[in-house]
């Protein structure tokens, strides 16, 4: 899924994502591409954008304002302030859509980058996007304390690697996939525990369809509401091994707070 994050590599362009093992065994934070999905027009999914750094993809994010975006605290560790940008309204990563930079980096003051714990990060923008329902919107966030009955379908959208194996084909357009939700409890018994009430897990029992390394960060919707934040996971799309996500209801009032 991601993998924790090597800040040197960013000058080479983009995450190469060794492993660190945190507690319970839980070392990837995911940083790649949609596994198991397919292409998407970003008309379908308007509040995703990529993160960028040092003129790179680095991870997704989502607009919950029109200067605000959402992302995963693992993807800024180590970046400055003004060091990100996102290009919102674009199909293609790597071009078209706009470019606005950031001002303002605010990570989870509770963040682990060990056990990846309160891994959610707003980012503000230095100038407002310019909002057109066809390609550049706000996703709503989940009401707060609000719970995912298992089984539930969400989709996560991102730019990120379309397998967990060096060489694979990375996707220059935005992809998603359909994943039910896992309960927390089946989750800790597949990971050994570690998933905490901060985090959602979503996935299949016979893996195949996953977030992957550069999809960091990126969104996780039930419809048109923001229900997760993509945050790590053990490989993409192994059988028993579903994506772990930040969950937003959880989040919601440091959210707002934050924003």
């Amino acid at each position: 899924m991601k993998l924790i994050i090597v800040f040197a590599t960013v000058v080479a362009g983009a995450f190469a994502g060794p492993l660190s093992t945190g507690q319970n065994g839980m070392q990837e934070v995911r940083q790649g591409r949609i596994v198991g999905g397919s292409a998407v027009s970003i008309s379908s999914f308007p509040w995703a954008v990529s993160l960028r750094s040092w003129g790179a993809h680095r991870c997704g994010a989502a607009i919950i304002t029109p200067t605000r975006i959402l992302t995963a605290a693992h993807c800024t560790i180590g970046g400055s302030n003004t060091g990100f940008e996102v290009r919102a309204g674009s199909t293609q990563r790597e071009s078209g859509g706009q470019l606005v930079a950031s001002e303002r980096v605010i990570n989870h003051p509770r963040f682990s980058l060990s056990t990846i714990e309160n891994d959610i990060c707003v980012i503000w923008l230095s100038s407002a996007l310019t909002l057109n329902p066809a390609a550049v919107a706000v996703i709503p966030l989940h009401d707060d304390g609000f719970d995912l009955r298992a089984g539930t379908m969400v989709t996560v959208a991102g730019w990120g690697a379309l397998c967990e194996y060096e060489g694979c084909e990375e996707a220059p357009s935005l992809r998603a996939v359909t994943l039910p939700v896992v309960s927390n409890a089946l989750c800790n018994a597949h990971y050994g525990g570690g998933v905490t009430a901060g985090m959602l897990c979503a996935g299949f029992a016979d893996g195949g369809r996953d977030s992957c390394q550069g999809d960091s960060g990126g969104p996780l919707s039930m419809g048109n509401v923001l229900v997760g934040v993509v945050s790590r996971g053990r490989g993409c799309g192994r059988p028993n091994q579903p994506g772990i996500y930040a969950r937003v209801a959880y989040y919601r009032k440091w959210i707002v707070e934050t924003i």
